[in-house]
């Protein structure tokens, strides 16, 4: 069996240790920025090693050539690599000598724009280089693109193929995989399988329902509709209603003690509703009885009163099924994932409201000067029959309306459907 010569604590520590001093953690605060680096001087580490180095260049970058120290190199302007080295010549009499270069993404994928100014940067040779490594279904959107003088692979690639290839660094490969495949995505516990979760009707119209919930209580406790909240350097998604500093709002979360909707203060635990499915005219009475005794005794909105009490649950729990599909839901409008994939919130006098029919998020193409309006949305009729999301290109003086449905496929991963939904959003903005 193949010598180990480093462990991965090792790797991970002079990762780390290096990322600390890089001027690009300087200039940005992207999570993928944060990661990517990390990768850099991950493999710059395992890349040390002659025998891996080896194994890469023939494996991954596909040459026959070899190449001195490949080394973790600072992204001093937008069309710089991650790593560089010189590309030995293959005799001593050519003059062959080039350089290879491996560009890093895990933010988004690469443009094929993108790829031929990083290799146009490398100079006029022929022999020239560029690896370039993304996830693999960001990788997939380049395919019959790719300009020449470039590779293009995946991390899951580089995670399957480089072990085998250089099995003494084996469990190093793999981490480095792992990471540049999953960083930034979701974690989703529960929905393994989107499409049971989003195409079933039962499911669909239960998390109508809850959502009905959160709309007749925030109309009726606080006077106002549901919109999505867009306070500045949150990292998840929030449904909510009256939430502020020093006031007492409505959220639609996590299912707690049968019931999404909680009465929530900022600094304190949330308080579940505790009014769940309604099936019956009594059920129905209890809970407008619930709300309208919120209603009257307001002093608990104040940040210098209690939360109340509110009792038993009225009517069913929430099933397993709507918290799995809250879940993947709110991965699909988490606000930090879409900002790594080029969209900020629009502002909160642009969100729309929780309506009878829809639920939605309303976006802005970051650096776009045309003030087009994107829509990530679930629903559009009053009876609703799956979760399948659907994104929009809003109207504009010069395009019109564009959607699309994103289904989930069969045996799909929670993760790979979150990107296939925002990748679908990014084909919205090409012209």
């Amino acid at each position: 069996m193949a010598r180990s010569y480093a462990t991965v604590g090792q790797m991970l520590t002079y990762a780390v240790d290096r990322s600390m001093s890089s001027p690009d953690l300087e200039a940005s605060a992207e999570q993928h920025t944060r990661v990517e680096v990390i990768l850099r001087n991950m493999l710059e580490f395992v890349l040390m090693s002659p025998r891996s180095r080896d194994a890469f260049l023939h494996t991954i970058a596909r040459t026959d050539h070899t190449t001195g120290s490949i080394v973790a190199s600072p992204r001093l302007r937008r069309v710089s690599p991650d790593l560089l080295a010189e590309m030995l010549p293959t005799s001593s009499e050519s003059d062959d000598s080039a350089s290879l270069a491996v560009a890093l993404r895990v933010g988004g994928p690469f443009s094929t724009k993108e790829l031929r100014a990083m290799r146009g940067a490398l100079g006029t040779s022929p022999h020239h280089l560029l690896l370039a490594v993304s996830r693999r279904s960001d990788y997939s959107d380049l395919d019959g693109q790719v300009p020449e003088g470039v590779v293009v692979t995946s991390w899951r690639r580089l995670g399957r193929r480089m072990p085998k290839a250089d099995p003494g660094h084996a469990h190093l490969w793999a981490t480095i995989g792992e990471v540049g495949e999953n960083a930034g995505r979701p974690l989703v516990q529960f929905p393994v399988e989107p499409k049971r979760l989003l195409t079933k009707t039962r499911t669909a119209r239960e998390f109508r329902a809850h959502l009905d919930v959160l709309h007749q209580a925030s109309r009726t406790v606080l006077g106002a509709s549901p919109r999505f909240s867009t306070r500045r350097g949150q990292t998840e998604a929030h449904l909510q209603a009256g939430v502020s500093r020093t006031r007492t709002g409505l959220e639609f979360s996590e299912v707690e003690h049968g019931s999404p909707v909680h009465l929530v203060r900022t600094g304190s635990t949330p308080i579940p509703l505790g009014i769940g499915l309604l099936e019956s005219e009594e059920e129905l009475d209890a809970a407008r009885e619930r709300l309208a005794v919120l209603d009257r005794r307001s002093a608990w909105r104040s940040e210098n009163s209690g939360l109340p009490d509110l009792g038993e649950l009225i009517g069913t729990a929430a099933s397993p099924e709507v918290e799995g599909a809250r879940l993947l839901l709110w991965a699909i409008f988490n606000p930090l994932l879409l900002r790594d994939r080029g969209f900020d919130l629009a502002p909160a006098r642009r969100q729309p409201a929780l309506s009878s029919t829809t639920l939605s998020l309303r976006l802005q193409r970051r650096g776009d000067d045309s003030d087009t309006l994107y829509r990530i949305w679930v629903g559009g009729g009053r009876d609703w029959s799956n979760l399948i999301p659907r994104v929009t290109r809003e109207a504009s003086t010069d395009r019109s309306e564009e959607t699309y449905a994103v289904a989930p496929r069969k045996s799909q991963s929670t993760a790979d459907f979150v990107w296939e939904v925002h990748r679908a959003l990014r084909s919205l903005t090409i012209v």
